[in-house]
């Protein structure tokens, strides 16, 4: 019996020894870092880019609404002077300054209401002397086609032309939201786009706009988005959602 005890005693020392002599544990596996990418948008224009908090705020706030796996993190930013042209942006050395200020991959240009319908040629040279300005950052030029007061619909014809123009002279994609406001006020006439002025953006018309450039600058589909703004309806957001889309992709 006092072999036996001894022979075990003898086999659990050895089999400790072995054991002691395994391959330590190996390094366990550290998940990498999720690092998103910063993409980011400078808005160039006036009162039509900043009312109800701007373009930008709402395009942004439609972004993070976005999965939060997407791996792109969307910076957005303006400098907007009520009635300003870009002739007034490229003399103001504060617009110049911000454009050069940070890393931007896209820097959208806004004219002023009429001057692309008044006086084509100098839409044209600003937006030019800008894109040079805008290219020298290592940014590109985006234009935002306004509308047409909501007196005088006929003007969209002009806007439109004018603004491709230039986008053609530039090489720069055009954000339709004139048209879409067309269509929209066509289509969807309960849809108010217009304050009291016939010329400036209700809320719904911010929201038109900030979808449209959703979709033209991320080829996003509005329609799939969850942000809603505070004070729309849920019935009028899912009519702008829903003709933003279908002018996109129906008639462009």
């Amino acid at each position: 019996m006092k072999i036996l005890k001894t022979l075990v005693l003898l086999l659990f020392v050895a089999h400790s020894l072995w054991a002691c002599k395994k391959d330590p544990d190996p390094t366990p596996v550290i998940p990498p870092v999720f690092v998103k990418t910063d993409f980011k948008v400078l808005f160039v224009g006036n009162s039509y880019t900043y009312y109800n908090d701007g373009v930008d705020f709402h395009l942004q706030k439609m972004l993070r609404a976005d999965s939060s796996s997407d791996s792109i993190n969307y910076v957005m930013d303006k400098i907007a002077v009520g009635a300003y042209t870009l002739q007034a942006h490229f003399n103001d050395p504060l617009t110049i300054t911000k454009i050069k200020s940070q890393k931007w991959n896209t820097v959208v240009l806004q004219e002023q209401s009429t001057r692309p319908i008044n006086n084509p040629a100098l839409f044209s040279e600003y937006a030019g002397k800008l894109d040079g300005e805008i290219k020298k950052a290592n940014a590109r030029t985006m234009l935002y086609m306004t509308w047409a007061n909501k007196d005088v619909p006929e003007d969209m014809d002009s806007l439109e032309a004018s603004y491709q123009a230039v986008g053609k002279q530039l090489n720069a994609p055009v954000a339709p939201v004139g048209k879409v406001w067309e269509y929209i006020q066509k289509t969807y006439p309960q849809i108010e786009l217009y304050i009291s002025d016939n010329k400036h953006p209700t809320l719904s018309g911010t929201y038109t706009a900030a979808c449209v450039f959703y979709f033209s600058m991320f080829n996003k589909n509005p329609i799939e988005n969850t942000y809603i703004p505070s004070g729309m309806s849920m019935e009028n957001v899912v009519v702008i959602r829903k003709a933003v889309y279908d002018y996109m992709v129906l008639y462009q």
